[in-house]
């Protein structure tokens, strides 16, 4: 024996006066005798002390011994090392005349499970290991923890858990995942009052649903999205739970509907994009925000007709004329007494660039840094005779260096061209008069989630101003109908938002006689699923920790790359976290 520091120097002169019993407190019948101590691992060689043993078959009590044999068990880790019990087990004779079984070996149930070799402390830590991080990823740890075991052993004690027990579930939701995405599916059912996973069913057809809701009566409320096939196994499994729509699917279903409207009405949306808006040019906002007044025309001269800007230095004025607005309004809330973080704030910029323009009385000219030097600076005479020639053809400039047996690089000859053409404003392939962008068409499906959002979610309504109409108002008053049809769906999205209350069958009837066909499609699939849709609107429960469960399942299937079979995934998941 050795000991290298000192608290192992301890632990060896506490073994040296304790009994068995007193080393081994959970273990009264086991004494150790002897105990080693190794780089990585704590050795304890430990005996049974108990007279006699009871026969695992008929459970008599035999006292003759016939002969004793090695165990090996592995403990929790001491001081981040290896406890390993070196355990003399006996064999003993059945002298029960009417047990079958002449020999057998004593166990120890304060220690481990017969056939084992972990203790139940260590078995429980892998398990606890395995539910986090599966095999792999738990080994890992595990070696750092000093409690090594390989990852099919982790996935063994994850599969062998118990369940943990459940009470019986009254407000349950379920809904579909996917196995392997397009071929395969399954079904998860959530507590709803626990919000903890009740199981997973292969299939998403209902018959495994059915069953289960069979061996449960139990159930009184059920949320689901609005898949057939789980409306229909939910009336023949339990036909007195009530079942509740998911409003998330609604409003979803609802957007669809609106964007195949849209998409009716392409033409007329891309003409009412064409055409400028009644507030084209919005006034100067004199509150913080991004919007810049109005400032005198930067001092660089106008171009005249017979020599037109290049792109290049169109694009070099357009950002000289946003940094003097920028300049101006930095100004302005300097003398309305706005401090410097509130004006940065509010502009959006640096606090270094507000106090940079707050001493500057004119705005101070972009300085570009110092060009980086390229391959063609050694061919800049030659590449400005070609330009001067009329050469615009970077290809043909490329062949020309590469006869005179200059070896430049296609993209280098390229940027020089474009460099050296944009800087003389010469027309040519990339310069003259700039075209007009082009309006920028909102598509359907853009518009569609534009109309569901509320008015100030500037993430899905982005306006550019707030004096300027948005889009959907412009399309109101240009569409014929579309104000009418919007107003119907704008009336079950203040609905399914509990903003208002009317019955469903109501607006059902307005939407199946406005004449929209999108909308009386969309009202007649609500008719097959009234019930359930009439309680979304009313009740209080919802699918959404379903949908939190259900990305939880595909977190874990995805940490085992897709291998996990049916009763590991159904074991990890089921286990509250």
């Amino acid at each position: 024996m050795r000991a290298s520091t000192r608290p192992w120097s301890c632990l060896l002169a506490g073994f040296a006066t304790m009994s068995g019993s007193d080393f081994l407190l959970d273990c009264p019948d086991l004494r150790a005798t002897e105990f080693s101590l190794e780089d990585d691992a704590v050795t304890i060689h430990v005996e049974s002390t108990a007279p006699s043993s009871s026969c695992p078959r008929c459970g008599g009590t035999a006292v003759r011994v016939h002969s004793r044999y090695p165990r090996t068990v592995t403990d929790l880790p001491a001081h981040g090392r290896r406890l390993i019990l070196r355990v003399t087990a006996r064999r003993f004779f059945c002298d029960q005349p009417q047990c079958t079984r002449t020999l057998f070996c004593e166990r120890f149930p304060e220690l481990t499970t017969a056939h084992a070799r972990t203790t139940g402390p260590l078995t429980e830590s892998h398990q606890a290991i395995g539910f986090a991080l599966g095999g792999e990823a738990g080994a890992r740890l595990a070696e750092q923890l000093a409690v090594p075991t390989s990852p099919d052993t982790l996935l063994r004690r994850v599969k062998a858990a118990p369940d943990e027990p459940q009470p019986p579930a009254r407000y349950i939701g379920i809904d579909d995942w996917a196995t392997r995405k397009g071929q395969h599916y399954g079904t998860i059912l959530i507590d709803l009052e626990r919000h903890c996973v009740i199981d997973i069913l292969p299939g998403r057809d209902g018959v495994a649903l059915k069953t289960w809701l069979e061996e449960h009566p139990g159930v009184e409320v059920v949320t689901r999205d609005r898949w057939p096939a789980f409306a229909q196994a939910v009336r023949e499994g339990a036909p007195k739970a009530k079942q509740v729509a998911d409003r998330w699917h609604l409003l979803k279903n609802l957007r669809e509907a609106v964007e195949r409207l849209f998409a009716r009405f392409s033409p007329e949306i891309n003409k009412i994009a064409t055409q400028p808006s009644s507030a084209e040019t919005p006034a100067p906002s004199t509150e913080g925000g991004s919007t810049l007044p109005a400032v005198p025309a930067p001092s660089v001269p106008a171009p005249t007709p017979s020599t037109p800007l290049s792109p290049r230095e169109q694009a070099r004025r357009a950002k000289q004329t946003v940094r003097e607005q920028r300049h101006c309004r930095v100004r302005e809330l300097r003398d309305q007494g706005h401090s410097i973080r509130n004006t940065a704030k509010q502009l959006g910029v640096s606090t270094k660039m507000v106090i940079r323009y707050r001493r500057e009385a004119t705005c101070p000219d972009w300085k570009p840094g110092r060009k980086a030097p390229s391959q063609m600076d050694e061919h800049r005479v030659l590449v400005e005779e070609w330009i001067k020639s009329g050469g615009r053809n970077t290809a043909e400039l490329h062949r020309l260096l590469s006869e005179k047996g200059f070896r430049v690089p296609y993209d280098a000859v390229r940027r020089c061209v474009n460099r050296k053409i944009g800087s003389t404003g010469r027309p040519g392939r990339r310069t003259g008069e700039a075209t007009p962008p082009r309006p920028s068409v909102p598509s359907a499906r853009k518009l569609s989630f534009q109309f569901i959002s509320p008015p100030n979610d500037e993430k899905a309504n982005p306006s550019a101003e707030p004096a300027e109409p948005r889009f959907l108002d412009r399309m109101r008053a240009s569409i014929p109908g579309m104000a009418a049809a919007l107003d119907v769906a704008s009336e079950l999205v203040s609905m399914l938002r509990k903003e208002v209350t009317c019955p469903l069958s109501d607006w059902l009837t307005k939407a199946e006689g406005s004449g929209v066909s999108e909308l009386k499609t969309f009202a007649q699939s609500l008719r097959e699923d009234e019930a359930a849709v009439s309680a979304a609107l009313t009740d209080a429960w919802s699918n959404g920790p379903v949908e939190g469960q259900v990305n939880r399942l595909k977190f874990i299937k995805r940490s085992m790359y897709g291998r996990a079979g049916w009763r590991l995934l159904r074991a990890r998941v089921k286990r509250k976290t």
